[in-house]
């Protein structure tokens, strides 16, 4: 079982999200200070006092005209009323541990997506959690493009509640776009830059960012995936040595799980150790818990885990073992207590008795120098019933179509050089333009798994 090193914050129990709000201001932000602006239209802002009246007035409008009830969900439109705002949500009367906040849906990028709804006691947690663990970082002197999607809980807390507590500036994009992303973070002098690991590694890779001017930005997150060794040097080399990279991991269910501090006890591409107030263990297919450096299934515990599944108490149920939330990644730890993600258990590729990771087979493909991103999963073989890891790659735009097959043939002899044979391609491995990705450049394995498919069809008919 493994603690947090950061204290854990106090949180309070008869609070709301709208009631903490407004009663914490912890770096003293003028309440004319801006700290959201349109991405499209830079002269559309809203200060942090405008923020938290509009909602609070826009509320007071569908509550007076529609006669909504506590429980209801309506949009806002800050832009709409003329109506005097509402109080914030009362609760301190009441444990707010047992009162639904909001709801988002999980990822979907290996499934269906499903109704993740949160307590206010989960998402002030996660804001406090976010300011005890990293407070160099999450601060009012954050400036950043934001691109995650505001359906997701990574959206919703980092790029819409985090603002309204500690007043940093936010610019929300429509969704990511690698260059428009880049340039904005230049001219807005952002100080964060958020990333997915495929587009960290384009950005080593890519001279025609050199001239641009990142020199503000003294942190990287990324997220995702697992990120390599070689990425986070490639970043440091970019941006600066003292530019910290940190490799994040969290999911929906647990809204955070895993972070390292960002002023020291940092370690390659890592994802830390547990985050303020979270406890975590690494047990195997029988819930033991696994010695130090062996893999196993990350489960986790503490006040950030979400209250249910949205009118599904089978998969709530099953989500939970003991108490503990199952998160069907997989990690391991080493001797000095920090984690390392391996990838999620349901994505493994079963072959002959083996499991292939397909994070570990991408992490190797985005290091070649001509591999722009890379996608691996697994593919039924034969009839047998048997898996085998299939490869997907983007190459630059300057690679003729004429020279793909010994390219591919290069890139697969490079892969097979670093990997035991059973971890081999057997699939094969083949060139895309563009991988599915959300809208936060996460890779969407289940419509890769779905082009896998159509691939080998195509090749039984033949």
């Amino acid at each position: 079982m493994y603690h947090s090193p950061y204290p854990a914050p106090s949180v309070p129990l008869d609070v709301s999200v709208s009631q903490f709000l407004l009663s914490s201001n912890p770096d003293d932000v003028p309440p004319d200070q801006k700290i959201l602006s349109d991405f499209d239209d830079q002269q559309q802002t809203l200060t942090l006092q405008e923020l938290r009246f509009n909602a609070a007035r826009d509320s007071s409008t569908f509550i007076s005209r529609f006669g909504l009830q506590e429980g209801d969900v309506f949009p806002l439109d800050f832009r709409s009323s003329k109506e005097s705002p509402i109080q914030p949500f009362d609760l301190s009367r009441r444990d707010n541990r047992k009162i639904p906040a909001g709801m988002c849906f999980s990822s979907g990028t290996s499934g269906k997506p499903k109704g993740v709804v949160f307590s206010h006691h989960n998402l002030i947690a996660y804001l406090l959690t976010l300011r005890v663990t990293n407070p160099f970082t999450h601060n009012a002197y954050m400036r950043e493009a934001f691109f995650p999607s505001f359906a997701h809980i990574y959206g919703i807390v980092s790029g819409v509640l985090l603002p309204a507590w500690v007043g940093n500036h936010v610019q929300p994009m429509r969704k990511f776009e690698y260059l428009p992303y880049l340039r904005r973070c230049s001219e807005l002098k952002a100080t964060v830059l958020r990333l997915v690991p495929a587009a960290a590694v384009r950005m080593v890779k890519d001279t025609a960012i050199r001239d641009l001017d990142l020199s503000s930005v003294h942190t990287v997150m990324c997220s995702g995936a697992p990120l390599s060794d070689a990425t986070v040097k490639g970043l440091k080399r970019l941006l600066g040595p003292e530019t910290n990279v940190l490799n994040g991991y969290g999911m929906s269910e647990a809204t955070i799980t895993l972070l390292r501090h960002t002023r020291n006890g940092q370690k390659g591409s890592s994802v830390g150790k547990p985050a303020a107030g979270v406890t975590v263990r690494v047990v195997d297919d029988h819930f033991n818990d696994v010695p130090i450096g062996i893999e196993g299934e990350c489960l986790v515990k503490g006040p950030t885990v979400f209250m249910e599944y949205k009118n599904n108490p089978t998969e709530t149920a099953s989500a939970f073992r003991d108490g503990w939330l199952c998160t069907g990644d997989v990690v391991k730890v080493d001797e000095d207590g920090y984690f390392w993600l391996t990838g999620r258990k349901k994505e493994l590729i079963k072959y002959k008795g083996n499991q292939i990771a397909p994070a570990e087979l991408e992490a190797i493909l985005l290091s070649h120098p001509l591999v722009m991103d890379a996608g691996v999963c697994g593919i039924a073989w034969d009839g047998d019933g048997e898996e085998v890891p299939i490869g997907f790659v983007c190459l630059p735009s300057s690679t003729a179509k004429v020279d793909y097959s010994k390219t591919l043939d290069e890139i697969r002899i490079y892969l097979e050089e670093r990997v035991a044979p059973y971890k081999r391609l057997r699939g094969g491995l083949h060139c895309l333009e563009s991988l599915p990705k959300n809208n936060s450049g996460k890779l969407v394995r289940s419509e890769l798994a779905a082009i896998a498919k159509r691939i080998h069809q195509t090749r039984a008919m033949l």
